[in-house]
């Protein structure tokens, strides 16, 4: 890396296409952001790696292209994941307060989340988060960090998300094949949120709905963390193969046209407008309504947000989604998805584009970078900051101490 500037580094490993973001991070932990590359996603399936060569390929070629275009060299990354293995436990611990004076310390803290996390796993599975969503002090809620308080009991309620460790196996090993350093590996809804949440809707309560190529993570918040989430295997992907189906045309083609005329609806679709679609070979194209377009997109969606209004439903939170549904990743760029996913659900919806970066560029600001532009954010509150000796400031300070010295020697 360049010496004397604070870099941070995020991938999100997706099933369609792999990004990568570099940022800068100012005093008052601003980010900058340098860059951002993408490149066609190789080994993966639904939001796993099933072919370690080939992702880890993909990877070393979308930070190359970064380190091309900020001239900064990456040796270690935040990296965002999904997957269908994904599933969360909430659980609940209690201790008492070790110090005979009931002042709580670390060492208190520790244990109790200790006890959180003693749960039985199986052993294809591994605890990837342990998110402290609060602590209670002698039957006082709401307490985010107990250390130093007096209490004599000490509980806490955890959020526990837990991976198919062979998921996790498979990630570090990609990594480990071109000598990236995984500084942390996140669940990418958690990252997501970081992009295009506020803290009034984590406090309320808010469903974020992820729409990537593979799969579909809905995930909600409350009181200002996660409390649930799922994997539907199911995404934006599966549009464009049934357009590609439906149609007679190749993936590629299919994908053209679910982005450049796709409508989640017949109602939004002009009656009158006729797409060119070329055929399997590309040699021969003909002409299809937007329409019948519109019909087969409309179907999927519908599809979709049955499996998510299932999820929430299981969830138990349906009549406590008082900040609403967010849209994110690649699949809310459908024109008309808010809309009709609100008419649908009968709760308020809105796409969501990564606001919580002041001064990004337009280019950046999309849905699909939501997960990968949360990862410079996160990376960038854990980084320790550095500031060169030979900048400008003290160095001009050390020219007027010295101009002084000599004036009043």
């Amino acid at each position: 890396m360049i010496s004397n500037r604070n870099i941070v580094v995020s991938l999100d490993i997706g099933t369609n296409t792999i990004k990568a973001a570099l940022a800068e991070v100012l005093p008052g932990q601003d980010l900058n952001i340098l860059g951002i590359t993408r490149v066609p996603s190789l080994g993966l399936r639904k939001g796993s790696i099933i072919d370690i060569e080939s992702t880890a390929k993909a990877i070393d070629e979308c930070l190359n292209a970064l380190e091309k275009l900020t001239g900064i060299e990456i040796m270690s990354a935040v990296v965002g994941f999904s997957g269908a293995s994904i599933s969360i436990i909430n659980n609940h611990a209690v201790v008492a307060v070790g110090n005979p004076d009931y002042e709580i310390t670390l060492d208190d803290k520790e244990r109790v989340l200790q006890s959180a996390r003693n749960i039985g796993l199986p052993p294809d599975k591994v605890i990837v988060h342990t998110i402290e969503r609060q602590y209670i002090v002698d039957g006082y809620d709401g307490v985010k960090d107990p250390v130093g308080m007096a209490g004599s009991r000490l509980e806490c309620e955890v959020a526990i998300i837990l991976s198919a460790l062979a998921a996790i196996q498979n990630i570090r090993r990609s990594a480990a094949r071109i000598n990236l350093e995984l500084e942390r590996v996140i669940y990418n809804p958690l990252l997501a949120s970081e992009a295009v949440l506020i803290p009034n809707e984590k406090e309320m309560g808010v469903a974020l709905v992820d729409i990537g190529a593979g799969v579909t993570t809905v995930s909600y918040f409350e009181k200002g963390s996660i409390l649930y989430t799922a994997v539907i295997p199911v995404g934006g992907e599966y549009i464009t193969k049934d357009l590609a189906i439906v149609l007679h045309t190749s993936l590629d083609e299919a994908e053209r046209i679910k982005i450049s005329s796709g409508v989640v609806s017949p109602e939004m679709a002009e009656q009158d407008k006729m797409i060119e679609i070329q055929n399997l070979q590309g040699r021969e194209s003909r002409q299809v309504s937007q329409e019948v377009i519109a019909d087969i997109i409309s179907a999927r969606v519908v599809e979709i947000m049955e499996m998510v209004y299932a999820e929430l439903n299981s969830f138990g939170c349906l009549d406590r989604l008082y900040a609403g549904i967010v849209l994110t990743g690649g699949g809310a760029n459908l024109t008309g998805i808010a809309p009709m996913a609100e008419e649908y659900l009968n709760i308020p919806v809105r796409t969501a584009v990564p606001e919580n970066l002041r001064g990004i560029a337009t280019d950046f600001n999309k849905p699909e970078n939501a997960a990968v532009l949360g990862g410079a954010i996160y990376a960038a509150r854990t980084v320790k900051m550095e500031y060169a000796e030979n900048s400008f400031l003290p160095g001009l300070i050390n020219k007027l101490t010295d101009w002084f010295k000599d004036l009043f020697r």
